[in-house]
């Protein structure tokens, strides 16, 4: 198989120079060469034009302009090929402008044998290759970078911003310049924590505020690409977020409409009832029927009906849902877990405590409901604690329980109580941890700052329902 021919373009005003390089080359073992010449500036230049060659051998003298003119121009051009400075003389100052104005290599006529012209070429073409494949690498990314309509930041191990995407600038609503004068942490509210992930690789959902004070959240990815720079990947979910916080509310409105029609529509139909059975059963007994008894049975089976009706009715539509009063809603919920599962239950709510929001005391009864189902129907507690407590402006709930505690991967778990729990938190702002104790059972923390207000209370209520002994009970600290 025929070796392909390596073709090179020779500029020089001197024929001789031609003659002996192309004998040269001639005398080449490994590459198979073509030589063309050109013999001033202007030839060299429509040559290296046409961009028909391989390589470009370029003397340093040409007459009233110099090989590193030429060289200037050229790297102006398309990249086509390499170029190699040619020179009767080894000054160094030639070569370190020739290198630096993007010369492949330097090279001294009278050291020249054949084995080193076609070294220089070989090497010169290979690092080209190189660099020209870098380069369009790197053009390729710039191209991703630019129109990804994800907000894009590069920055440095301390969290510096370096680069930024017009997409950043666009969600975050700064300037590009501006945000080369922050740090990652600046960007972020003080409530979106750390995400999680390792130093390689982190990611979570994170929560921002703009100049103009809009609120947006954001999903976050990182991951060290390259020694002390890190890439930031910020999607918008603001839309999402507030699609999914829409829905929520749909659906708690239909379950409050659900309670209602139960309490107002079921419950008054089974006390009618309930009533005239029991004229029933009277008027059996004044004839003393033998059917009185059996009035008697329908009138308690009614009563066990309506009182279930009412505790569904309140468990889809809490004290919570009007009145934004989680005190009385947990404690209520403490009671319906003594009474129904017969498990001991203890609520210590502060009395200073007063949410604005509605959809932030619903959000928090609902983990609270959730928490104390899972440790009674998972955990198989037979003690649970229910806390809010307050610290400055963040309010804390936390249930604690004496279970069996976390299964090995909990992240893992098919089941949907751990998932809806953190949805609820990141829908009202809140972080969310569950823990396993020490020695046995689970904790709940779920901390908000948001739509809280405290009353201007200075002593605290003793819980209804406080346990004297939780401090030592099973390993968990009160």
């Amino acid at each position: 198989m025929d070796t392909i021919s390596i073709r090179i373009l020779l500029v020089d005003d001197d024929e001789n120079a031609f003659i002996l390089l192309r004998r040269l080359l001639f005398k080449a073992y490994q590459e198979k060469f073509e030589m063309e010449w050109a013999s001033d500036y202007s030839a060299g230049l429509a040559g290296i034009q046409r961009e028909r060659h391989d390589v470009y051998l370029v003397d340093y003298r040409l007459g009233s302009n110099s090989g590193l003119d030429l060289l200037r121009e050229a790297v102006r051009l398309p990249a086509s090929a390499p170029i190699i400075i040619l020179t009767g003389a080894d000054d160094p100052k030639v070569d370190l402008d020739a290198t630096r104005m993007g010369a492949s290599d330097f090279l001294v006529k009278d050291h020249l044998d054949a084995a080193t012209i076609e070294r220089s070429i070989r090497y010169s073409m290979q690092h080209f290759a190189t660099l020209r494949d870098l380069r369009k690498s790197h053009e390729r990314f710039r191209l991703l970078f630019e129109r990804s309509m994800d907000a894009i930041l590069i920055s440095d191990n301390q969290g510096k911003v370096i680069e930024v995407n017009s997409a950043a600038c666009s969600f975050l609503g700064h300037s590009g310049k501006k945000l080369l004068e922050m740090k990652i942490s600046d960007l972020l509210d003080a409530e979106s924590g750390t995400p999680g992930g390792s130093r390689e690789q982190a990611f979570g959902e994170i929560a921002l505020t703009l100049p103009s004070g809009e609120r947006r959240f954001a999903e976050f990815s990182a991951c060290q690409f390259a020694p002390n720079l890190n890439l930031n990947i910020l999607r918008d979910i603001t839309e999402r977020r507030n699609l999914e916080k829409e829905i929520q509310e749909i659906s708690e409105k239909e379950q409050r409409r659900l309670g209602q029609d139960l309490h107002d529509g079921l419950g008054q139909s089974l006390t009618g009832i309930s009533f005239l059975t029991k004229v029933l059963q009277q008027k059996l007994a004044a004839k003393k029927s033998e059917e009185e008894g059996d009035a008697a049975l329908i009138v308690n089976l009614l009563k066990e009906c309506l009182l279930q009706t009412r505790e569904v009715a309140r468990g889809l539509c809490p004290t919570v849902l009007d009145s934004n009063d989680i005190q009385a809603a947990l404690e209520q919920l403490s009671e319906n877990i003594k009474k129904y599962f017969g498990v001991a239950s203890y609520a210590d709510c502060d009395p200073a405590i007063r949410i604005k929001d509605n959809a932030v005391a619903v959000h928090l009864y609902r983990i609270a409901q959730e928490a104390t189902t899972n440790a009674i129907k998972h955990g198989k507690a037979n003690k649970i604690w229910i806390n809010l407590t307050r610290e400055r402006r963040r309010v804390t709930l936390q249930i604690r329980d004496n279970g069996v505690g976390l299964p090995k991967n909990p992240e893992k778990e098919k089941g949907m109580g751990l998932r809806v729990m953190r949805h609820r938190a990141r829908m009202i702002g809140a972080t969310l941890q569950v823990e396993g104790n020490e020695k046995r059972g689970t904790t709940v923390t779920c901390t908000v700052g948001s739509g809280i207000r405290l009353k201007n209370i200075s002593t605290r209520r003793a819980s209804l329902t406080k346990d004297p002994t939780a401090h030592v009970d099973a390993g968990i600290q009160k």
